[in-house]
């Protein structure tokens, strides 16, 4: 709590304690205990000449039973009544009176039992006996409903806001500049960082002319005033932590450093500093006080975002070379019309497959493929038609097509792949499915004519069967296949056996 607070909690403490005095010696506050007493003791004598009254008519035992119940039913403090004969024999009484009653101890009456004698002539006839309910709360909601607990807490509430409001206005009239000498604050205003001097409260004692030139509303007055209450310090931490810096700098042992603090105002030119807080303290290393630096950084802030911005730029602008150089390498390495790899790509990538197979004897086959009687589109429906049908069938090879094997466009209408970890069975097998979903697929996706037939004839080899012991032979050997499936009649896969001096055969 702030010292305007503890002494303004004294003060209403000091002011209840001396009511309470005053009440135990001259009866200030009203003595509830006899006002209920006499307010009950007046209440039974009337229900008692009301019971005399009856007492007098005919049915008097009757007329009064239902009398008393009307009256404990109708009133929320009577709890019981009855009518008992001298001889203790009860003549009339409310139901449970005879479990709730407790007879007062020599017949005087108390707070919740109150008795009134009945006479008949100058004999006594009985009495009238009253069960009142206890007026004492049975809970703490009751309890602050008591008129003497609502006076003290209204008067305890009303006199602490009036004394914080008073104690708050004398005391910013107080001078703390005496606790800081004249030349100490001479000295703290030749330094270039603003400066705080706070007392253990977080009041402040002493603010340098550098501090009071950070912000338009920091060259008021200030001291005296709690540093919480300077709005636009504390709106412009970045810090989120629960506790500001200066409350945790009174609290550890080391100084708070490197707090950003961002002084830009609204619709203003930008503004940011560091704010370092380290606590005062005294021969026994208890907190005292603590000082609050700021240093501008505006100017450094200001540099490193336009170095910032710069080295977003370059990274863009590398991200932009780069991505130029990908499609450059992709034009370079790629047919454009099927983005299958060009030859000089493809023997680049090929040669190192073929080295792996003959070192480790791994299985390599090819397959060459070529659009049977291509020219007919062309001729037929024009080389726009022509490309759509090249385009089709690339796409369909692209899908069958395993991540470690190299397509091509080895020519015009004709495609080459190696596939390594592939035997010629399993080549052929492969070539085969890719056979049967051109046959299906690759026609229908031609929209620009309807009913159209594509397929294609397809070549395998494999390495080192005859001769094909590098590249350009197992291409030639696949192509004899090709060949060789061409003169077969076209939309089939044929393997070839190499003889140098004979013809190629078909098996």
């Amino acid at each position: 709590m702030s010292p305007t607070v503890r002494i303004t909690a004294g003060l209403v403490s000091l002011l209840i304690g001396l009511l309470m005095v005053l009440d135990l010696l001259i009866k200030v506050l009203p003595d509830q205990r006899a006002m209920t007493m006499d307010l009950r003791e007046q209440i039974a004598v009337h229900l008692a000449v009301q019971v005399r009254r009856l007492l007098n008519e005919e049915q008097s035992a009757v007329k009064l039973q239902a009398a008393l119940v009307e009256t404990v039913e109708q009133s929320s403090d009577i709890q019981s009544l009855a009518v008992r004969r001298e001889s203790g024999v009860i003549y009339a009484a409310t139901s449970h009176h005879d479990k709730t009653w407790v007879a007062p101890p020599l017949g005087a009456s108390t707070l919740n039992a109150v008795v009134v004698p009945l006479n008949a002539g100058p004999a006594r006839w009985g009495q009238l006996e009253v069960g009142f309910q206890s007026p004492w709360p049975a809970n703490v909601w009751g309890w602050l409903k008591s008129p003497t607990v609502q006076l003290v807490l209204t008067l305890g509430s009303a006199c602490f806001v009036a004394f914080y409001l008073y104690l708050r206005r004398v005391l910013q009239h107080l001078d703390p500049s005496k606790a800081i000498p004249e030349r100490v604050r001479v000295a703290f205003d030749t330094l270039t960082e603003g400066l705080l001097v706070l007392d253990i409260d977080g009041q402040i004692l002493m603010a340098n002319s550098a501090f009071r030139g950070f912000h338009p509303q920091a060259g008021g007055v200030l001291l005296g005033r709690s540093i919480d209450q300077l709005d636009w310090l504390v709106k412009g931490l970045t810090d989120q932590d629960a506790l500001p810096p200066w409350e945790r700098a009174l609290t550890t042992s080391e100084p708070i450093l490197g707090v950003p603090v961002d002084l830009t105002e609204k619709d203003g030119e930008h503004r940011r500093a560091l704010l370092n807080c380290a606590a005062v303290r005294d021969a026994a290393g208890n907190a005292r006080g603590c000082l609050v630096t700021l240093d501008d950084i505006t100017e450094i802030d200001l540099v490193n975002r336009r170095l910032q911005d710069a080295m977003t730029e370059l990274e863009a602008s590398r991200d932009k070379i780069q991505k130029q150089n990908e499609e450059l390498q992709l034009l370079a390495n790629c047919d454009p019309m099927t983005g299958c790899f060009n030859r000089r790509a493809f023997f680049s990538r090929a040669e190192p497959m073929l080295v792996h197979a003959l070192k480790t004897g791994e299985p390599l086959t090819c397959f060459m493929t070529d659009i049977d009687k291509f020219k007919s589109f062309n001729d037929t429906y024009g080389h726009s038609v022509g490309d759509l049908v090249i385009q089709q069938v690339a796409k369909i090879l692209k899908a069958a097509m395993r991540p470690q094997d190299v397509l091509c466009r080895y020519g015009g209408e004709e495609f080459c792949a190696f596939m390594p970890g592939l035997d010629e069975a399993g080549a052929a097998a492969l070539a085969d499915r890719i056979r049967e979903t051109l046959e299906k697929e690759a026609g229908p996706a031609v929209d620009a004519v309807p009913n159209l037939r594509i397929t294609s004839s397809f070549g395998v080899a494999q390495l080192g069967k005859g001769n094909a012991n590098n590249a350009l032979l197992l291409i030639e050997r696949a192509d004899q296949g090709l060949y060789a499936a061409k003169e077969a009649g076209r939309n089939q896969v044929q393997c070839i056996d190499w003889h140098p001096d004979k013809a190629p055969a078909a098996h």
